[in-house]
């Protein structure tokens, strides 16, 4: 556990604490209701952060203040978003005060049995005046076991100067993005792009990996298996956690090396409540070029037992040596798709379309029937 530092959470986020406070509040608020596809939100909303949410007869909104000094001396502040939430939103019943603050005891002698400082007594009236109920999530809450235990993750992020998983799975999504930058999925010819229609081994690769664990998805080179891997990562990586891997990067001693300052088990915990998750093992040929494969071994296994899916894109001419590795190293059969060269109907249908002349040479048309060399000028 970490407990909150707000002294370390100021320095880590000392260009906009503000922000990065709305931020941890969003997150926390999303897990005690369940949005765990966020809320919407207007650019500068009135009075509350997001839109508010249904919670049984409840509707709840919330606003995350972070303050240098005492709450008392934000009264004023406090009160304009009540008025300014209850005009905006009329069927608001709720309001969450997430603050990095804590009222003060009130010493008041003229009522001893005042415990609450006037400021809060005043705000919490003109609550009750526009039928607003009022839940304080100060400084307390955050060291809560919510906060804490149950959602530590996210504490890490905040509260820590050591990389946090979110860092770890934001460079492993851009690492992802990387490998995919360069890829083509279409072909530029004269100003108009040309693109091989793979839709319908999207959807069958789509609808496979709900039923299987591991596929496998091969081909001669340059015939477009990374370009798939591409357009399936833009149809899925927004509501899928979704990595890529290249084969190569598993030549190391340690599995844990692969999350730089993290670990398998941590990259394992942060996603244990996703239902659908997948990661492709990207030329997957080179797997064969391992001098050990005991890392590569334990990150297949561990990921199956949580329920990962996989695909491996490789060359066909490698398959048998590849189908006795997974057999016998990894104790795994990849259901396999082939992508298949362009048929000479198909090609000749393409140079009609997009009006381009082919050779009468008959190995060189054969040769174009590989996107790899048809893209070549």
């Amino acid at each position: 556990m970490i407990k909150p530092d707000w002294n370390i959470f100021k320095a880590k986020f000392s260009e906009n604490p503000q922000n990065n406070f709305e931020w941890l509040c969003y997150l926390l608020f999303c897990e005690e209701f369940g949005k765990e596809f966020g809320i919407f939100r207007y650019k500068n909303q009135s009075g509350i952060e997001t839109n508010p949410v249904d919670v049984d007869e409840e509707v709840i909104g919330w606003q995350a203040k972070f303050y240098e000094t005492t709450l008392s001396d934000h009264k004023g502040e406090l009160i304009k978003t009540l008025i300014k939430s209850k005009r905006d939103y009329s069927d608001l019943t709720k309001i969450i005060f997430y603050t990095n603050q804590e009222w003060g005891q009130s010493h008041n002698p003229e009522n001893p049995e005042q415990n609450d400082p006037q400021a809060k007594v005043d705000i919490e009236s003109k609550a009750k005046e526009i039928d607003i109920q009022i839940e304080w999530r100060t400084a307390s809450f955050f060291e809560s076991p919510f906060v804490t235990i149950k959602n530590g993750l996210i504490i890490q992020h905040f509260f820590s100067f050591e990389k946090s998983i979110v860092q770890l799975l934001s460079e492993k999504q851009t690492h992802a993005e990387s490998i995919l930058k360069d890829i083509q999925t279409s072909i530029n010819f004269h100003g108009r792009k040309i693109e091989i229609n793979r839709n319908a081994l999207l959807e069958r690769i789509i609808s496979e990996i709900e039923k299987e664990q591991v596929l496998m998805l091969t081909g001669a080179g340059g015939i477009g298996k990374t370009a798939v891997i591409k357009r399936l990562y833009e149809d899925q990586n927004t509501n899928t956690p979704f990595y890529i891997f290249k084969a190569s990067e598993f030549e190391i001693n340690d599995v844990n090396n692969l999350f730089g300052g993290y670990s398998l088990q941590g990259f394992i915990e942060a996603h244990k409540e996703e239902e659908k998750k997948l990661v492709v093992i990207d030329s997957a040929e080179k797997l064969l070029d391992l001098e050990n494969t005991d890392p590569f071994k334990e990150f297949v296994s561990v990921l199956i037992k949580n329920e990962w899916k996989f695909i491996f894109t490789a060359r066909s001419n490698y398959l048998s040596d590849l189908d006795m590795q997974f057999i016998d190293q990894y104790q795994v059969k990849p259901i396999k798709f082939y992508i298949e060269t362009l048929s000479e109907e198909e090609l000749i249908g393409c140079s009609q379309v997009n009006n381009f002349n082919l050779p009468t040479d008959t190995r060189l048309l054969e040769l174009l029937r590989n996107p790899f060399y048809l893209n070549e000028p």
